[in-house]
């Protein structure tokens, strides 16, 4: 194939873009006379609508593969490239290409490297388990953390085995878990400090103390070391079965970095950082020191900050070039994401304490007699309720307990302790240097409103919405590279606002009919009948069975006493989730009608006795996806339900996957013989970015396959007057209904549901 056809196909297999001619040719001119040329150009189609420049990279690399793998194991190479471009961008994927036989071969060998997307999802539970925190994991170029989230190289290849480069991500998560467990980015100013020791600049006083040598990045590397020294023997403590499998590991690791002879202060100190007590002889003697310092258990932060400034000089004059890596699992120093993740962190702990106080508030008599006359005090950490004033206290516990500080709410003449929730967040605002008596104006300002009516007056309004309950990321197919986006789509579960309107009511006034007759029908269809026919006894004779015993007694043979029918009455087992699409497209009407089919349903439900959960679905791009609760499985069907049916509001675009994803892990703790998915929309799946026609309906389709293979049964009941179109391929010919007019969808919503479980 010649220069020409080649840059005539790659623009077919491009269509409808049009890419400069000359890019073009000068990524394809060296396939010319390349005998795999129609395998290498089958992957083209996969890349380009991903990225055009990694597309480009893989026309410059792919002979080179070629050496080392098969043209069939091509599309397996070409999956492995996109997953990393999507977790580290076009630099990682570019790096994955370079080494084909580490990176790709060896792992379908099974040998070297091990990924974070595959051990993610029993690493995480683990380190949340052994810390007891909300920690998360993300991929980054370099090992560090924020005190939120733990940064991971996206794969590990720095031993010959892969069982070694496991453990090696667990020893590393535990490290840094250590860093923050340990306080190394808060730790206690030295003393003569001055202004750096109150206020907001304590918060950064690690920075400052950094940043008043004469080479800071020295100064951090030796506090660094020294901390991760102190890490190891708070790990040794904490984690002595951990410590004791990776000792052979952390000795490779050193050996790796570091030869026979170590010259300098500094890499003696990081040399030190890991090792356990045994190995620690060929250390100076000031050394040694240090090592008996830091392994005291009540050593602190201060201690490697004073440390660090008798070391500085000496470490100084041995430095003469630049400073070797950090150990692997040591990481890196990054106090401005720390400074920042700690300033959100903070935020959110004062605003959940300033909701909890005040729901606290208002269970107390004493306090809702006057919150409707908040009147702030001129005393801190005071607020006039009425004529009474609720003052935040704090006390000493008693010696028999503990040394923490017991937070007391007073009001007037009376005084009661804080629960143990409120307890906690309270000591947690403390260690932010945030001090809890601040947020007593919040707390009773929130207490006034919640006391308030609201909105409802009358008439149906838009809902807010709470913050996020539940957040988890799903994968995505491309049916063009025929494999998943790994972890591609990021899903909120959002409470609905209850909204006090007349939606409801002025719904169950119109249909009071209908719905009379629903509960009717739906009250014969709580116990199942059928007729088992041969049987000992019963309530009627089986004559079939009658007539084939006379004639197997005239003919010479044993008759069967099995001559009766008896009625079995069966209880139903079904559990049912309602996903209702919350697009913009469901505004007007289309909004009002899946509401009212809704009152319904539910009206009608609970005669039946069947379980059964509502969740709305919206969203805007893939980092946006969200679901919504309205009614859990288990949820009874209450006013606050009845509110939150009637807020439901249009929101954003129609990303259905995400949340059928959602809704399988939602049933996958659900035991019923019969599991629906019943799905209520409008139009076909479709969002704000690229996520539209072919693709998003091959990624919904897949969805719904997943869900079949998980024993649900999914349909779909549309008004979309073209889901002709494309309802076949995605639920299959008998799985979904349309519906011509969304006047009627009311009326017909509870039929479907006694013809789907009937």
């Amino acid at each position: 194939m010649n220069l020409e056809q080649l840059t005539t196909r790659f623009f077919e297999l491009v269509a409808p873009d049009l890419p400069n001619s000359w890019e073009v040719e000068d990524g394809v001119e060296h396939l010319v006379d390349e005998p795999a040329v129609d395998a290498i150009l089958a992957q083209v189609p996969v890349i380009w609508p991903v990225s055009n420049s990694l597309c480009y990279n893989y026309l410059g690399q792919v002979t080179r593969a070629l050496t080392c793998i098969d043209q069939a194991e091509l599309p397996a190479w070409v999956n492995e490239i996109l997953d990393h471009y999507e977790a580290g961008g076009l630099r990682a994927a570019q790096q994955f290409m370079t080494d084909v036989e580490r990176n790709f071969v060896c792992h379908l060998r099974g040998e070297s490297g091990a990924r974070l997307l595959e051990i993610q999802g029993w690493l995480l539970p683990y380190i949340q388990g052994v810390s007891g925190a909300d920690l998360e994991l993300a991929p980054a170029r370099a090992v560090s953390t924020d005190t939120r989230t733990i940064y991971l190289p996206p794969e590990l290849n720095e031993l010959p085995a892969r069982e070694d480069n496991i453990l090696l991500y667990k020893l590393i998560v535990a490290f840094q878990w250590a860093f923050c467990r340990m306080r190394t980015f808060f730790p206690t100013p030295l003393p003569g400090n001055g202004e750096l020791e109150k206020g907001e600049q304590r918060e950064k006083y690690l920075q400052h103390f950094l940043d008043s040598f004469p080479d800071p990045v020295l100064a951090a590397r030796l506090y660094h070391g020294l901390e991760t020294l102190r890490a190891g023997f708070f790990l040794h403590r904490e984690l002595p079965g951990l410590m004791r499998a990776t000792r052979p590991l952390r000795r490779k690791i050193q050996a790796s970095l570091f030869p026979e002879q170590v010259d300098g202060l500094l890499a003696e100190l990081e040399l030190a950082c890991c090792l356990p007590a045994e190995a620690r002889a060929g250390t100076t003697t000031r050394l040694e020191n240090i090592v008996k310092q830091l392994s005291a258990a009540d050593a602190s932060a201060q201690d490697s900050l004073r440390l660090s400034r008798l070391l500085y000089d000496q470490a100084a004059r041995t430095r003469d070039n630049d400073l070797s890596p950090p150990l692997i699992f040591q990481g890196e120093l990054r106090l401005s994401a720390v400074y920042t993740a700690r300033e959100q962190q903070g935020k959110i702990l004062a605003d959940r304490f300033a909701e909890a106080l005040s729901l606290h508030i208002l269970h107390l008599p004493e306090a809702r007699q006057g919150v409707e006359a908040v009147q702030e005090s001129a005393e801190g950490g005071s607020e006039a309720v009425g004529n009474r004033a609720i003052v935040l206290d704090r006390r000493p516990a008693e010696p028999k307990e503990d040394a923490k500080e017991t937070f007391y709410l007073k009001i007037g003449n009376r005084s009661s302790e804080l629960p143990d929730d409120l307890q906690e967040m309270a000591r947690a605002l403390d260690l932010f240097d945030m001090k809890p008596e601040r947020y007593i104006s919040s707390a009773v300002g929130r207490a006034g409103h919640a006391m308030a009516d609201g909105p409802g007056n009358g008439q149906d309004v838009d809902a807010g919405v709470e913050t996020v309950v539940h957040a988890q990321t799903y994968d995505e197919w491309d049916y063009r590279r025929n494999g998943f986006r790994k972890n591609w789509c990021m899903l909120s579960e959002r409470e609905i606002v209850p909204v006090r309107s007349n939606f409801v009511p002025v719904t169950l006034a119109r249909y009071h009919g209908r719905i009379v007759r629903l509960r009717h029908q739906f009250e014969m269809m709580r116990n199942q009948e059928r007729f088992l026919r041969r049987q000992r006894d019963g309530d009627d004779i089986d004559l079939d069975a009658l007539v084939e015993s006379l004639a197997d007694t005239r003919a010479g043979l044993p008759p069967s006493d099995r001559l009766f029918i008896r009625l079995q009455r069966d209880e139903r087992d079904i559990a049912v989730l309602f996903l209702v699409d919350m697009s913009n497209s469901t505004e007007g009407w289309v909004g009002t009608a899946i509401k009212e089919s809704l009152v319904l349903l539910c009206e009608a439900m609970e005669t039946l006795g069947d379980r059964y959960g509502i969740y709305g679905f919206s969203g805007m791009r893939r980092l946006r996806c969200e679901v919504f609760h309205i009614k859990h499985l288990d949820e009874m069907y209450t006013e606050e339900v009845r509110q939150r049916i009637g807020a439901i509001a249009p929101r954003e675009y129609t990303r259905m996957a995400p949340a059928i994803r959602h809704m399988t892990s939602l049933f996958q703790t659900v035991d019923a013989r019969i599991r629906l998915l019943i799905t209520l929309s409008d139009g076909k799946p479709e969002d704000y970015d690229d996520y539209k026609g072919e693709y998003a309906i091959e990624d919904t389709r897949h969805a719904l396959l997943e869900a079949r293979s998980a024993g649900i049964h999914p349909f779909c009941i549309t008004i979309d007057r073209h889901a002709h179109d494309y309802m076949a391929h995605m639920y299959g010919e008998s799985n979904y209904i349309f519906i011509d007019d969304v006047h009627k969808l009311p009326a017909r919503m509870p039929e479907i549901y006694r013809v789907l479980t009937t």
